[in-house]
């Protein structure tokens, strides 16, 4: 075998083992999720989640995923179910508003969109970011709301990259089931990864 085709078939193994990670990942984010009867569930199976991700992306350490995912899901469980309802009620919030305003006012339809963008990458910052920054919780959602700013172009990619995904996800749904959560957070990492070393790492050191 040439050099090439053993650099192109450790290339092609590394990305089928990449792969399988992360369709186990998002098979452990959704054994998480019904353990916890789905409401108490995605709280703690998402910090898992990003916790497992955040080793193997950020820190690049190799870990057993499974043990791995289950010691951060019983040791955030608490921790997060105390916040998670906040967010239940934001989106909630959000859904009504646009009931309301498609029926009544959909004028400003533009603007519970915008609104709505925002809210999303809030969300995603909040909750990739949660274990690097200190403080309560009321203290990650204010930095939360800050890094859509901060980091621009990376908040663009990362819209425009949910929106191909969702895309996907219409076309051929078994892609939910096999990376719904693993594949976006997994890409969230990588695109925000030099940043996090750039502002956040020699921080935490």
């Amino acid at each position: 075998m040439s050099e090439s085709e053993s650099t192109l078939s450790h290339a092609l193994m590394r990305g089928m083992h990449w792969l399988s990670s992360l369709v186990y990942l998002n098979l452990l984010w959704l054994l998480g999720v019904f353990a916890g009867g789905v409401v108490l569930g995605i709280g703690p199976a998402t910090l898992s989640l990003c916790a497992v991700l955040r080793e193997l992306i950020w820190n690049q350490r190799e870990i057993a995923v499974g043990p791995f995912f289950f010691q951060e899901y019983q040791r955030i469980w608490k921790e997060s179910n105390r916040f998670i309802f906040l967010f239940y009620g934001i989106f909630l919030f959000l859904w009504l508003d646009f009931r309301v305003i498609m029926r009544f006012s959909p004028s400003i339809f533009p603007a519970l969109v915008i609104l709505a963008v925002l809210v999303f990458l809030v969300t995603c910052y909040f909750f990739v970011f949660y274990a690097v920054f200190d403080g309560p919780v009321r203290t990650k959602l204010k930095n939360s709301l800050l890094l859509p700013w901060l980091f621009p172009a990376q908040s663009l990619g990362m819209l425009a990259m949910i929106g191909g995904f969702l895309l996907l996800i219409m076309r051929f749904p078994v892609v939910a089931v096999l990376f719904l959560m693993s594949v976006p957070f997994a890409l969230f990492y990588y695109m925000l990864r030099k940043k996090y070393w750039q502002n956040f790492r020699g921080k935490n050191q």
